[in-house]
Formats: C-alpha cells, structure tokens, sequence
C-alpha cells in the first residue's frame, strides 16, 4: 500500500475515533435524556467499524469505477442494441433504405482532411475513418436523412469497434447549456443519466476519450431559424471547438439543418477541424429505387413515377425529395383497411395535382396520423382523437419549449425531448410541485395515526408538522433523481461490496435508530437482540438488492439493454414500494408487541404504501454522507436520534425513494381534464410506448421523442385530424 493511500485512510480512523469520543463525552455530560448510554456507546461502536469497512469498500469500487476501457467494452454492447431498435423503428418492416448520396461543403478555414468530394450512405463508415481528426458534420434540409445517417454511421462503427476505440453516444443538444456546463461535463452527466452509469465512470469515459459524442439537433437550440452569435447554438459551437483530445480536437459528429449551419457560418462560427457534408435531395433514380424495394405492389405506384417524371422539380417532387416523406408515404399508402384493400390509392398524391410541397407533406402527415390506431403498433386501445389530443398537448408543449419559454428551477426545458419524470413543467411548474408535497404530506398524515394510539394526539400534531417540513425538503427539489433496484451476484467482487455495504448500514441502522427508540418499550436486551437480528436480515435484502440505489453503485443493465423512458419511472415507484415492504416486515414485532397483530399487518401495507408514494430520497442521502462522503449529520444523529428523524423514519419519509416516480404521478393528476386544459392518459408510458410501435415516436436514451421534427411542428400547428386543416381536401376525418 502506498504512502498516499495509507494517510488518507488514517485521518480517517483519527476522524472516527475522535467524533464519536467527542459525541459520548458531550451527550454523557449534557445528559443522555431519553437515550440509553448503552445503545449509544454500542453505535458508536458499530459506526467506527462500519465507517472502516464501508471506507476500504469504497476505495476499491472507485478502482473500479474508473477503470474506463471495460466500462467502454460493456457500453458498447448496449448502446448498439439499443440504435438497431430504434434504426428498426425509424425504417419500419423493411431494412431496405435509400442510399443517400451528400457532397463535400469546405469551412471557411480551419477544416478537416481527408475528406472526399462525394459519398454514399453505404459508404459513409469508410469516409469518416479517413477523416483527420474524426470531425464530421453532417447537414440537410429538413427529412434529408440527418439521424438515419448518422445511426447508419454508428451501427457501422459499433460492428467493426476493436477494444480501446471510442464508443458512438447519441445525445440531444437541446439539454445542452454551454453558459453552464462545458461539454465534458454535460456529456458526463447525460451519459450517466441515459445509460445508468455513476458520475465518476461516465466522467472517466469522457476523460479518457472513449466517447465519440454524435450530437443531435444543433438547430433545434434555438427558436429562430438563421441563429447569430449570441445564441445557444453559437455558443455550443465554441463549446466543441475548445473540445480536444491532446493537442488535436477532439472527435465528434454533429447534425444540423444546413439553414441554421449556414446561418452560423455566415455569423463567424463553425465547427473547427471538422469536415462537413450535406445531403442531396433525393432524386428520381433513388426514389424509383426505393419503391420498388419497399413497396407491396410497385404497380400501383406507377401513376405517382410518371407525375414525378414528367415534372421533375414541380410540387410532388419537392413534396416527395426526403427519405422521412417517401418513408411515411409508402407506410400510409401501403397498408391494408379494415376488410383487407388497400386502404389509400397513391393516385391521391397526383388527382388532383398538389399546388405546393406543403400540401404534400400535409396530407402525408394527416393520413399517417390518423391511420395509426388501426394499422400500427399492435393493440390500440385509443380513438383516433385520444390519439390527436394526447400528441398535440406533447407536441405543443415542446414547440413553447422551442421557442424560448425561458428556464425552470435552473434548466432550460427540451424542444424535443419527453422525458416522463421531467414533463411535470407541462402542468404548471408551481402546481405540479405544491400538489407534490401536499399529496407527500397527506399520505404521511394519515398513515402515521399509529403514533396517536402509541403516545397521544400531541406527538402526532408533532409528527404532521415535522412531516410537512420533511415533505418541502424531500417532495420540493424540482429535478428529482430516480431510483433502481439491482440484483447482483455475490459471487462478483462489485456483489460482495454491495452486500457489505448493505449489512453494515443494516447492522448501523438497527443499533442506533432502532434500539434507542423501542429500548425503552421492550427493554434493552431484548431491544439489542431485535436490533441486531433486524440489521442483519435487513441489511442483507438491502445488500442483495437496494444498496445499489443508496450508495449509487455503477451497473450497466447489459441484460436488458438501455434503460427505456418507461422502466425509468417503473423502477423508481418499485424501488420505493420494495424498501417499504423490507422495513415494513421489520417493524412487524414491535408493533405486535406494542399494539395488536392486525396494527402489526397494517404496518407492513402502510410502509408499502408511504416509501413508494413518498417522493424524496433523504435516507439515500443520509446515507452517502455517513459511509462515503464523512460524517456529516452524525454529530445529530448520536444526540438525538429519535426526536428528530423517528417521526420521519417511522412514517416513510427517510427511506421514501420513489421521488421521480412520484413526480410523474402527480403530473398525471394534474393533466386531468376536469382540472386542465392539457389533457394527458393516465397510462401517459404505456400510450408513448404504443406509439413508438406505431412509428409515430421514438426513444432516445431515457428521453421519448417524434418520429420526425415535422409531425411535431405539424401537430403543434393543430393541423392533426381533429384539428382539420391537414386532411385531404381540407376537411376534417375522424
């Protein structure tokens, strides 16, 4: 052991041992009150060696939490998984695509090298190798092929990746700060959040360059269409140019809409070192191509090819020149009605003849929004106007979004991401959050009438009002952080930690909070056995599955792939549901002892109840200051114990970690339609998971986002089927 590493871990012990002397000597002498010196010198006991075993533990997970290059192996594996089911979804059933062909366009200066004039989509993994540094930019217009492009590209890089290659992250700008954050650190922080890693791993892939960041929707920074110099955009360009590895820039793919590109190049700002390409529409050859791979019955495409022939650059050509229009064009043209025809004829695209590209993508868009429920995503237990009105309130709310509504509680909302325990703003920010707490309040309210029948009304009054303070701190944090259960193999090094950790703070638990507070009701002895034997089994549940969620150790769920938006929040309420269920059945003897067996039953339904619809995560916290950040809070903790965090502790408060969870659910009574004018599912997860099956959504990470830019824009426009203005001909259906 070095010399480095033995000082630490003796000012730790020094620390330790002078705290707790210093805590039995000042509450000896100030009187011990309601606590029972023997429990308190026996804790302090305990803490010492906990504090010891948890801080050796710790030094050997943060070995290897830093060990970037495995982390990278593992990674790689799930984020690839992961793009080939959303490249699956944006392709539809047919893996055929259209090989979009983009051109060479030079940076005023300071650009790339090794780029060729011309590429392919089929190539394109072969022409960003040659690029020197691995800088691309990639532009079109609107549908061009953008994100099937730069998916293609990832795909291709994650099949051939050697071991100590960077790994392709697709990330969202639209979260990005750069008058906050650098992009190293926003990096670290969406990687960790979208892929369920610890700060300090995602850090140490980002440090060591492990990292390719593919950088979606520079444009959609920004409200205006041709942002300047002072904008987010701009900003988040100086942020990648100042991004390097050594003494070159660092690699990085980037997608923009070539107005907003342009506008920036025009304003002085660019991406240096890189090399840009923009994407051609697409021409007749390919789009005859394309229908004749993809569609059913080529033949009946046959009217719509000879219009685009004999006017190659009037209004259906330019209606049909993205990869994202021909797409929904043959998906909504191609399916089968109800009694098996087809249930559109493609002649619609031609008689009567379209007068600009805008009706083309309008009635694309009308029919491909309202067919869904019948044709996609299997089972739709919704009408085809549930379908408009709960798509148009997402889609309106990121359009406000977009256009600059401004910040909340420090973050600057997302014009394009849906993530479901942040979409709480869409409510009304302030109400969203009092009816959080007041909700947190109440459940604890009523829940804790138990401690009337054990002392009186007066310890109960005391109790609600250390509630309501316990609820602003745990229910009002805006960003709530969710929860997961992990279970691991004891087997593994990183499942003995994590079983240590779990019995130690199991062994700490039942000999300070647990003895101190029931010794006097069954008496000392008895109180020491229960508290021991609780803190073992106790401890040893926590280690096996709930000790990943308090000390936030790094799993990558490999077995499962990316943590999907959905399970994000599933695995939070579950979290909080099962820690209450384990402390529940702890706190069975005491209250058949003190009370009755049926109050003792209760108490398991109520602990259920009160740590999964708590919100907060004060033990988790808690807990990470007393056995891996030092002792803060300790100091209280010997004093005191039960006077200040028994009322909270015994009615969920501490341990409540269902908080995202939580927030979600009060988003969805907020968005009822007898209290807002944003009508939303109860089911609002199970609805956007039906969507992604129906082509209408698609995930990015841990965040839910349209298909496509357009039918956002399209929706927010109240141009969907029940809005009218979108159907053929002008006139609403269905």
């Amino acid at each position: 052991m070095s010399l480095a590493m033995r000082q630490p871990r003796r000012g730790w012990l020094v620390l330790t041992v002078v705290t707790v002397g210093a805590a039995v000597a000042v509450a000896v002498r100030a009187g011990t009150g309601d606590v029972d010196p023997g429990g308190l010198v026996l804790g302090a006991a305990g803490l010492v060696l906990t504090v010891v075993s948890l801080y050796q533990a710790g030094v050997a997970q943060a070995g290897t939490d830093t060990d970037a290059a495995p982390l990278a192996d593992r990674l790689a594996v799930v984020i690839r998984k992961h793009e080939e089911e959303v490249h699956k979804g944006l392709l539809g059933s047919s893996t055929d695509t259209i090989d979009l062909e983009f051109g060479f366009l030079p940076s005023p200066a300071h650009r790339g090298t090794g780029a060729a004039p011309h590429g392919t989509l089929k190539d394109v993994a072969a022409y960003y190798s040659a690029l020197r540094p691995g800088r691309l930019v990639v532009t079109g217009a609107p549908g061009a092929g953008k994100t099937v492009l730069a998916l293609h590209l990832m795909l291709r890089l994650l099949t051939d990746r050697r071991p100590g290659d960077p790994v392709p992250v697709r990330l969202s700008l639209s979260t990005f700060d750069p008058r906050r954050d650098s992009l190293d650190t926003w990096l670290a922080e969406e990687i960790a959040r979208a892929h369920r890693l610890r700060p300090a791993s995602a850090a140490a892939l980002v440090d060591a360059r492990l990292v390719l960041p593919v950088l979606d929707g520079l444009d959609e920074m920004d409200a205006s269409e041709a942002p300047g110099r002072g904008s987010r955009a701009a900003a988040a360009l100086k942020a990648m140019n100042a991004y390097v590895h050594g003494v070159v820039k660092g690699q990085l793919i980037l997608t923009c809409r070539h107005g907003a590109y342009n506008a920036l190049e025009a304003a002085g700002l660019w991406a240096r070192d890189a090399s840009r390409i923009d994407i051609a529409p697409v021409g007749l050859a390919a789009t005859e191509a394309f229908i004749a791979a993809r569609a059913e019955d080529p033949c009946r495409w046959t009217p719509v090819l000879e219009a685009l022939r004999a006017a190659p650059t009037g209004p259906l050509a330019r209606g049909l020149s993205t990869p994202w229009r021909l797409t929904i064009a043959l998906a909504v043209y191609d399916e089968s009605g109800p009694d098996d025809n087809w249930a559109h004829d493609p002649r619609e695209l031609c008689d009567p003849a379209p007068e600009t590209p805008e009706q083309v993508r309008d009635r694309l868009l009308h029919l491909f929004i309202r067919d869904a429920p019948a044709t996609g995503g299997g089972k739709a237990p919704y009408t085809r106007r549930q379908v408009d009105t709960w798509l148009t309130t997402l889609a309106r709310y990121l359009q406000a979004n977009n256009a600059g509504t401004g910040e909340v509680a420090g973050r600057r909302l997302s014009g394009t991401d849906l993530v479901l325990h942040e979409l709480w703003p869409l409510a009304g920010p302030r109400r969203a959050r009092t009816v959080h707490v007041l909700l947190t309040v109440a459940v604890w309210a009523a829940a804790d009438v138990s401690a009337a029948l054990l002392d009186d009304w007066r310890v109960y009054v005391r109790n609600v009002a250390l509630m309501a303070l316990g609820a602003l701190l745990v229910a009002g944090p805006p960003w709530p952080v969710p929860s997961r259960l992990e279970r691991v193999t004891v087997g593994t090094g990183t499942g003995r930690r994590q079983l240590l950790n779990g019995i130690a703070g199991g062994l700490f638990w039942g000999g300070i909070v647990v003895v101190l507070d029931i010794g006097d009701v069954v008496g000392l002895t008895i109180g020491l056995v229960y508290g021991a034997v609780l803190g073992l089994l106790g401890g040893a549940l926590v280690g096996s599955g709930l000790a990943g969620v308090l000390s936030d150790l790094p799993e990558i769920r490999t077995e499962r792939g990316n943590t999907s938006p959905r399970a994000m929040v599933k695995d939070d309420l579950m979290t909080g549901i099962v820690t209450g269920l384990v402390v529940g059945i702890g706190f069975i003897p005491f209250y058949w002892y003190a009370l009755s067996p049926v109050l003792a039953l209760g108490a398991v339904l109520i602990y259920l109840v009160l740590f999964g619809l708590g919100g907060g995560r004060a033990l988790a916290l808690l807990y990470n200051r007393l056995f891996r950040c030092g002792f803060r809070g300790t100091l209280d903790l010997l004093f005191r114990p039960w006077r200040v965090f028994g009322p909270l502790l015994r009615t969920g408060a501490g341990p409540a970690l269902g908080a995202a969870g939580t927030r979600y659910v009060v988003l969805l009574l907020c968005t009822r339609g007898w209290w807002s004018d944003r009508a939303l599912p109860w089911r609002l997860g199970r609805f956007l998971d039906w969507c992604c099956g129906a082509g209408l959504m698609r995930t990015a990470g841990t965040a839910y986002q349209f298909r496509h830019r357009e039918l956002q824009e399209f929706l927010a426009r109240g141009s969907g089927p029940a809005g009218g203005s979108g159907a053929p001909g002008g006139s609403a259906s269905g």
